[in-house]
């Protein structure tokens, strides 16, 4: 899952109500009305992630 840093507790407390261990990808907040450049550092970030996740 890819959140933003300000949703992560929300994430965090809904996957402890049902019991899972979220794979979470976190990215700086807001996504939406960001110019390209701020758009792609988050995307940069969240293709990092994605990338970690996969090697395990």
């Amino acid at each position: 899952m890819i959140a933003t840093e300000t949703f992560k507790p929300l994430v965090l407390a809904q996957a402890k109500a049902r019991k899972i261990e979220p794979k979470l990808i976190v990215v700086k907040h807001p996504v939406g009305g960001l110019n390209a450049e701020e758009l792609r550092e988050r995307i940069e970030t969240a293709t990092k992630g994605l990338l970690e996740a996969t090697k395990q």
